[in-house]
């Protein structure tokens, strides 16, 4: 059997659903949307956006530490989710979260502007966003991490 033909159902799932796929959207909009919103403030120099930026980060943060913990139990419980590729996206992922959070702690002396080096981490964290989506769907896709087995379909 190929490894394309064997699949690792999810642990953290509700009803067959695996949850950490449900919840990824979230932090991936919220920080996408940041750096977004960091890059308009930077243009037009415009307070809203230095503060929307905030709560975006603050969301995505939050959003990304909820997504981590059923990744994290699938991980830790399926044995094909610990290769080299579920390393990468774990930790690339863990990294973001890092990131994220010292992104927030640079903007804590002002509200209404964006330190340049809190500007770059929220940019940074957007970029490694996309590399670590890759990777989760690498698993999904290539690994079949989290897939109901094709027999109970």
């Amino acid at each position: 059997m190929t490894n394309m033909q064997v699949d690792h159902r999810s642990t953290a799932s509700v009803s067959g659903h695996p949850v950490h796929p449900a919840l990824v959207p979230i932090p991936i909009g919220l920080l996408t949307a940041a750096a977004a919103s960091d890059l308009a403030h930077l243009v037009t120099g415009d307070q809203f956006f230095a503060r929307a930026s905030r709560w975006l980060l603050a969301g995505g943060l939050a959003g990304g530490v909820t997504a981590a913990v059923p990744g994290l139990i699938d991980f830790v419980t399926i044995r094909a989710a610990r290769g080299p590729v579920g390393i990468a996206h774990a930790g690339g992922n863990a990294a973001i979260l890092g990131i994220t959070a010292a992104s927030l702690l640079l903007r804590r002396e002002s509200a209404d502007r964006v330190h340049l080096g809190a500007m770059a981490l929220s940019l940074l964290a957007a970029v490694l966003l996309a590399g670590t989506g890759w990777l989760g769907g690498e698993l999904v896709f290539r690994k079949r991490v989290g897939v109901v087995p094709l027999a109970e379909r």
